[in-house]
């Protein structure tokens, strides 16, 4: 498993994982991912937060 920080220091990239996460999680995956790749979030990021919840941060937003 790949070591990742438990907060994200990036203000604005927190906000666009947060958006892309609360469109996935309301029924629209692909655009969460959609969300998330426009505004330059890496891909590792982008396939964990969507496909591995268990590995999202505690601070990610919750349905």
């Amino acid at each position: 498993m790949k070591y990742f920080r438990l907060d994200r220091i990036d203000t604005k990239l927190d906000a666009v994982v947060n958006k892309g996460i609360a469109a996935a999680l309301l029924g629209n995956i692909p655009e969460g991912i959609k969300i998330m790749r426009d505004e330059g979030v890496p891909p590792d990021v982008i396939t964990r937060v969507i496909f591995s919840p268990q590995q999202r941060r505690e601070t990610d937003w919750k349905h």
